[in-house]
C-alpha cells in the first residue's frame, strides 16, 4: 500500500455511514479518484468542513495494491482554496457546479489530465471573483479549455478552412461548423456575432455577452456536449 499526495478539487461527496463519507476528487497528478473518508462526519474530524464540493486542497490517501480491493482511503485533505465567492449567488454556484459536473463527465478514473485540472482551477477561481457581467464569458472560455484538454475542441471554421462572414450552422456530429446549405442532423444556427465571440473566447479574450449571443452559445455548447457525452448535463438546465 502506497501513500499518495496531490493537489485536488472535490467533485462530489456521498454519505457512507453515520460517521464516514465517500468523496470523488479530481487530482492534478492522478486524475479522478474515489476515496473513503473515515470519520469525516464526526465532530472535530481531521476532515471537518473540508470535504465540500468545489473546494481545492491537498489530498493525501492510501493507494491499495490491487484496484479490486475497493475504495481507497483518504488520510487527510488540507484546503487551499474554498472558492467562497461561489456561494455569494446562485448564478455563481450553479456555474461552479456545472464545471464540476463537466469534469466528472470528461475525465476517467485514475487517468491524469493536468490541462483539465488547470483549466478547471482557473475557471472556478474566475467564477468566484469576477464581475457578474463576465461570468458567462469565463464559463464558456473554461468549457472550451476543458474540451480541448479532452480532445473534443470544436472546429470554428468551415470544412474548407474559411471563416464565414454570414450566419452559418454548427453540427456536433460533424465536429463544428458546416456549410449552411448542407443538411446535417442536429445542426444549430450560429450568427456571425456569436461565432466571433466564441472565437475570441477560445483565444482568451474576455467579452461581455449580450442575451442573444449568450442564448446561442449555450444552445451550441449544450448540443455539442449532449452529442459527445451521449447524455445531457444535469446542471445545464440551471444555466438558462
Amino acid at each position: 500500500m502506497a501513500i499518495l499526495k496531490s493537489d485536488a478539487i472535490v467533485l462530489r461527496v456521498i454519505d457512507y455511514s453515520e460517521t464516514s463519507l465517500i468523496a470523488w476528487l479530481f487530482t492534478r497528478d492522478h486524475g479522478r479518484v474515489h476515496v473513503l473518508a473515515k470519520g469525516a462526519r464526526r465532530p472535530r474530524s481531521v476532515f471537518e468542513g473540508a470535504l465540500e464540493p468545489l473546494v481545492r486542497g491537498e489530498l493525501v490517501w492510501y493507494r491499495k495494491a490491487r484496484k479490486s480491493e475497493g475504495l481507497e482511503t483518504a488520510k487527510e485533505f488540507d484546503p487551499s482554496e474554498r472558492h467562497t465567492g461561489l456561494r455569494k449567488s446562485l448564478e455563481r454556484l450553479h456555474r461552479g457546479l456545472y464545471v464540476g459536473e463537466l469534469l466528472r463527465a470528461l475525465t476517467e478514473l485514475e487517468l491524469p489530465a493536468e490541462d483539465a485540472f488547470d483549466a478547471a482551477c482557473e475557471t472556478l477561481a474566475a467564477l468566484a471573483t469576477a464581475e457578474e457581467a463576465l461570468l458567462d464569458a469565463h464559463l464558456i472560455r473554461g468549457e472550451l479549455k476543458l474540451l480541448e484538454s479532452a480532445g473534443f475542441s470544436p472546429r470554428l471554421t468551415l470544412p474548407d478552412g474559411s471563416v464565414p462572414a454570414q450566419a452559418t450552422r454548427f453540427a456536433p456530429a460533424a465536429g463544428g461548423l458546416v456549410d449552411p446549405e448542407e443538411h446535417v442532423p442536429g445542426a444549430v444556427s450560429v450568427s456571425p456575432g456569436a461565432l466571433k465571440t466564441l472565437v475570441a473566447l477560445r483565444r482568451g479574450t474576455l467579452v461581455a455577452l449580450s442575451p442573444g449571443v449568450r442564448r446561442e452559445l449555450r444552445q451550441l455548447l449544450h448540443a455539442f456536449f449532449t452529442y459527445h457525452l451521449e447524455r445531457p448535463l444535469r446542471m445545464q438546465a440551471f444555466l438558462q
